[in-house]
C-alpha cells in the first residue's frame, strides 16, 4: 500500500488489519484477539485491540527510506500464553510529496559555443538536482532578467536546463558572456512552501570561440576604367581584402 510521507504526524493512522477467530466469542478469552507488532519498529505500531497500524515516529522521508515490511500478529486467548497466533505482512510505501526543492550540485558553469552556431541551436546543458520524484521533481529554469543572445529552454524528459543561440555569434565582435539561470519546481505543496526556497541559482559563463573565415574585400564589386592604349605592367588600381578573424592579419 502507498502512505504519504509528507502529512502524517506521530501516531497517524495508516491501515487496519483484521484477523478471524472461529471459536465462540461469548465463551471466555478464547476468541478474544491482541494485536502486537513484530517487524517494523520503530516506524510503526499497531493497535492492540483493533489492529490500526499508525505511524511511531514523525517526520518520516521517502528520500530516505521508501519501502516498509510491517508483520503483524494476531494472538487469541487475549494475547495470554497458550494462546494461538497468525501473523501478517504488511508492505508500506511512502508515496513522495514535493518536501525538496531544486538545488545546484555547481553554482558555477562554463560552457563553449563556437561562433558558427545557428540561431536555435542548443550550445550546453545544466542540471539541477530534486531527490523528489514525478512531478514533484519537474523543474522550469529561466535567465534572471532575459538574455538578448541567450536562451534556456526546460528538456522534459532529464530535466535539463538547455543553452540554445538567440542572435548570431560574433568572436570578433564579443568573446564572453555571463549570466544568471534560476531553477523552480513548476508545482509546489503549499503544505511545504513556508520557510523554504523552492528555485535555486547558478552563474553561466560562455566563451565564444573563432571560426576561420574567409577573406572579405572592401568594395564588391571593383570597377576601374583602364585606357585600351595603356602599356602592359601599368599600374590600374587598386583592390583590398580584410580578413575578419583578426584585425591586421595579413592577407595574400
Amino acid at each position: 500500500m502507498d502512505y504519504s510521507s509528507g502529512s502524517h504526524r506521530h501516531g497517524t493512522s495508516v491501515v487496519t488489519v483484521t484477523a478471524n477467530d472461529a471459536d465462540d466469542q461469548t465463551y471466555g478469552n478464547s476468541a478474544r484477539l491482541v494485536y502486537s507488532i513484530l517487524q517494523g519498529q520503530p516506524y510503526f505500531s499497531v493497535d492492540s485491540e483493533n489492529g490500526t497500524i499508525k505511524t511511531a515516529l514523525p517526520g518520516m522521508d521517502r528520500e530516505v527510506k521508501e519501502n516498509y515490511q510491517v508483520v503483524i500478529q494476531a494472538k487469541d486467548m487475549a494475547g495470554q500464553m497458550g494462546g494461538l497466533s497468525g501473523t501478517t505482512t504488511v508492505s508500506i510505501t511512502l508515496s513522495d510529496v514535493n518536501d525538496s526543492p531544486p538545488r545546484f550540485a555547481n553554482h558555477s558553469f562554463r560552457v563553449t559555443a563556437v561562433e558558427s552556431t545557428e540561431v536555435g541551436g542548443a550550445i550546453g546543458r545544466i542540471k539541477a538536482d530534486d531527490p523528489d520524484i514525478g512531478r514533484n521533481a519537474e523543474m522550469d529554469y529561466s535567465i534572471v532578467g532575459g538574455h538578448d543572445m541567450f536562451n534556456i529552454v526546460t528538456d522534459q524528459t532529464t530535466q535539463e536546463g538547455v543553452l540554445v543561440v538567440r542572435k548570431a555569434l560574433d568572436y570578433e565582435d564579443k568573446r564572453d558572456y555571463e549570466f544568471r539561470v534560476e531553477v523552480r519546481n513548476t508545482y509546489l505543496d503549499v503544505r511545504f512552501v513556508h520557510g523554504l526556497q523552492f528555485k535555486d541559482y547558478a552563474t553561466v559563463r560562455v566563451t565564444v570561440e573563432d571560426v576561420d573565415e574567409p577573406p572579405v574585400f572592401t568594395r564588391n564589386p571593383y570597377v576601374i576604367e583602364v585606357h585600351e592604349d595603356t602599356a602592359a605592367g601599368s599600374f590600374v588600381g587598386v583592390v583590398s581584402a580584410r580578413d575578419p578573424d583578426a584585425d591586421n592579419k595579413p592577407v595574400k
